[in-house]
Parts: structure tokens; C-alpha cells; sequence
């Protein structure tokens, strides 16, 4: 989009608030699919809602034409969804408009070439395919009808900024689009201004409110696995986030949370579930998990285990205990206990516990003394040894509520 265009008229669409049970605002999810489904599922969307996105669904993640496809699916199915042009939409469609290289490379130096392969993999088309206007029809048509601006009697939203200075008519394209200048400073509209385009700086990436009721929402998705969604009349927040620390081989945490109070879990060690390519990969312990969470009404889950070695064959656990292991794990355990201090907790480490001494003689009492104050519930029974039950025991019932667990007397017993 060249400088200096001034918006064409069907790029302003106008709403009226009051049509709207709630309004919902997200941005810059670039591929984060999973995130948006977990998204709509926390706020329960419903038909007489809206939702706005922001803009900047592409490049970068994973999985940006599954995202345009499923905003699609849903405004057929009757929901009402809108999406501003993002500066990323804007770099596909002039790359495909112009097929010009300076236009193309500009777009690959900021992870176009991830939704190219997004497309091929949805469609089983090639990359020379998704230039081509009558093969990728659908993306293109679909891009082309986003706004720029979304203005109502109350808010503005827009992609990256909104000069306060000219009426919406003489408003610049490319600077609603491009623009990361100070604009709040001037916002004497008397609307609230909604945008997102620069990553939050915060140190735990969130909202930020600038001066005279303007709100930046994007919080750099594809650096944190971290969304946001406000709904403008209530205010209230919803964050969702996917968390993951391993390598392969060791594996500190593995969470999705969408509040304040996640079920923080404990096993004895990982097996296969981890995130690659911003996408979770559970294993049948964390569908397990999964589920006690959404039954019990807890904000997500988040897996933590007694020793950070990663192997689905416990007779293969260390021998002798890691120390540097279990001492970056302890640190890990920590970082989340003091981030989430009102979460309970849930002991499922099973019998497994004693296959190795280390795992209760200097395992567990050390994450004891950190989790002794927090309220602990187990599964089902305890087992015949007097150890919580593994979400996969045949005798641990998921489908029934928590059994609470003394952890002190279970220590004491050690």
C-alpha cells in the first residue's frame, strides 16, 4: 500500500454498538489457530455477538489459512465476525497483485513464506499456486473484503493507529495500517481507540492502555504464545496462553491457561506431549489432564512433574538423580507456584514414584516445601501403597470430582 492514499470509501464500516450482546476484540494472531479456538471456547461466542479482529491473522505461525478459513466457516454458520486489513494481509495482497520480487521478498522478510506453506497444506497445492489469482480465489477475495476502519459511535477500531487530527473519510491508509507513532497523545475524538500492530512491551506482555482511552491489544502472539480478548462493554480480559519449556529431552512445563487459576499437576516425569510449531501435541496423560481441568472449572492446566527428564519408558529414568536437572526444575516449579498463588494443585505421580528413590527422598520434599500450603487433591482412590493415582490408572475415575489430599501426613511418611 503506497503512501499517501487517502481510504477508499468501502473501507470504513460502520456499526452500532447496541446491535451486539457482548463485542470482542482480538489482533495479531499470525497463525496462532490453536489459541483462537481456545479463545472462542473461554468466552462461550455466541450469534448475537461480534467480534472484531484487529488484524494480522498470517505469516509467522503456523496455521494462518486454517484461522481464515475457520473465521469464514463461522460467519456462514451465522456468527458475526469482522477483520480489519492488517499490514500482513496488506503484504499478500500486493504480493500477489504485483508479483513484483522487491514486493515479495518484503512480505518473506517478515515469515510470509509461513502461510504460503499453510496454504499448501490445507489444500495440496504448490507455491507457484498460491500466486496464482484463480488457485488461491478463495484467500483473495476473502482478504479483499476486510475493512481498514470499523468505526462506531462510541470506539474506533483499527489495525496499527488512527490520526486524531482528520475525520475518518480523510484518514491515510497506509498510516492506519503502518503507522507505530504516538497518535494517543492527540486522541481528542471522545471515542475509545482499539488497535494492535506493536507488541506489547510490558514485562508480562499485556494489555497496554495509553492515555485518552486508547488500548493496544497485541501482545506479541508469535514470540509468547500468549492472546488477548477484551470485551469493550464489560472491559473484562481473557488471556490464553500456551506454555512450554523443553528441548526434547527434558521438558520444565506444559500448559494451556486461560486465567488466573489453572490445575497445576503433578506426574514423576514427561513422555511425548510437548509444542512444536506453535501447536500442542498431547499425549493421553494430558487428554486425561485436559479433562479434570474443564470438569473441575479451573482456568486451563499446567503439568509440572517430580523430575524434568523426558522418557514414556520409566525404567529408563536416570538411575542416579541430575542435579543441574532437578535444580533448573525446582527453579521452573517456583517461577509457576509464585505466578498462578491462588492454583491448586493435583498429585498424580502414581506408583511410578518408586522407581527411583531420588524421586521421593529428594524429588518431592523439596517441591513439598513449596506446595505444603497450597489446597492438593488427588484422583479416585489412593492406590495400595498410599500413592495419588496416575490419570491413566484403570482405578482413577475421572469423571468424578477431586478427592482431597493430605500431602503433610504423606510426607511425614517418607
Amino acid at each position: 500500500m503506497e503512501k499517501g492514499t487517502i481510504i477508499r470509501k468501502g473501507q470504513i464500516k460502520y456499526i452500532n454498538e447496541n446491535d451486539y450482546k457482548r463485542i470482542f476484540i482480538i489482533s495479531d494472531l499470525h497463525g496462532y489457530y490453536n489459541l483462537f479456538l481456545e479463545f472462542i471456547k473461554k468466552v462461550d461466542l455466541q450469534k448475537d455477538d461480534l467480534l472484531i479482529n484487529l488484524g494480522d491473522s498470517c505469516d509467522r505461525g503456523s496455521q494462518s489459512y486454517e484461522l481464515y478459513l475457520k473465521y469464514y466457516e463461522m460467519i456462514k454458520e451465522g456468527y458475526n465476525i469482522l477483520h480489519i486489513l492488517g499490514n500482513h494481509e496488506d503484504m499478500i495482497l500486493t504480493a500477489i497483485d504485483t508479483l513484483d520480487e522487491s514486493d515479495i521478498e518484503h512480505w518473506y522478510r517478515n515469515n510470509g513464506e509461513t502461510t504460503i506453506e499453510s496454504f499448501c497444506n490445507v489444500t495440496g497445492l504448490s507455491k507457484k499456486d498460491f500466486f496464482d489469482k484463480e488457485k488461491n480465489k478463495f484467500l483473495i477475495d476473502f482478504l479483499s473484503t476486510f475493512p481498514t476502519l470499523i468505526i462506531s459511535d462510541k470506539s474506533i477500531f483499527v489495525h496499527a493507529a488512527y490520526n486524531p487530527d482528520l475525520l475518518p473519510e480523510k484518514q491515510e491508509e497506509y498510516f492506519l495500517i503502518w503507522n507505530r507513532q504516538n497518535f494517543w497523545d492527540r486522541n481528542f475524538t471522545g471515542k475509545a481507540i482499539y488497535f494492535g500492530h506493536t507488541p506489547s512491551k510490558k514485562d508480562d506482555n499485556t494489555i497496554v492502555y495509553y492515555p485518552n482511552n486508547c488500548t493496544c491489544i497485541d501482545l506479541g502472539t508469535y514470540r509468547y504464545n500468549k492472546m488477548v480478548g477484551i470485551e469493550i462493554k464489560s472491559k473484562e480480559e481473557y488471556y490464553i496462553e500456551m506454555l512450554y519449556q523443553g528441548d526434547g529431552k527434558t521438558r520444565f512445563v506444559l500448559g494451556e491457561v486461560t486465567g488466573d487459576k489453572p490445575l497445576i499437576c503433578f506426574g514423576i516425569n514427561p513422555s511425548n506431549a510437548k509444542i512444536v510449531d506453535n501447536k500442542l501435541q498431547i499425549d493421553k496423560t494430558i487428554e486425561k489432564i485436559r479433562h479434570i481441568a474443564d470438569m473441575e472449572n479451573y482456568d486451563g492446566w499446567i503439568m509440572l512433574n517430580l523430575y524434568a527428564q523426558v522418557t514414556s519408558e520409566p525404567n529408563n529414568l536416570d538411575k542416579v538423580l541430575n542435579s543441574d536437572l532437578h535444580s533448573k526444575n525446582i527453579d521452573e516449579i517456583e517461577k509457576i507456584l509464585n505466578r498462578f498463588p491462588n492454583s491448586d494443585i493435583l498429585a498424580c505421580w502414581g506408583n511410578l514414584i518408586e522407581k527411583r528413590d531420588y524421586l521421593k527422598k529428594v524429588c518431592l520434599k523439596e517441591i513439598f516445601e513449596i506446595i505444603k500450603n497450597r489446597t492438593c487433591f488427588h484422583i479416585g482412590s489412593l492406590t495400595g501403597k498410599g500413592n495419588p493415582r496416575h490419570p491413566l490408572s484403570p482405578y482413577a475415575d475421572i469423571n468424578k470430582e477431586l478427592e482431597n489430599f493430605d500431602i503433610n501426613e504423606y510426607v511425614k511418611n517418607i
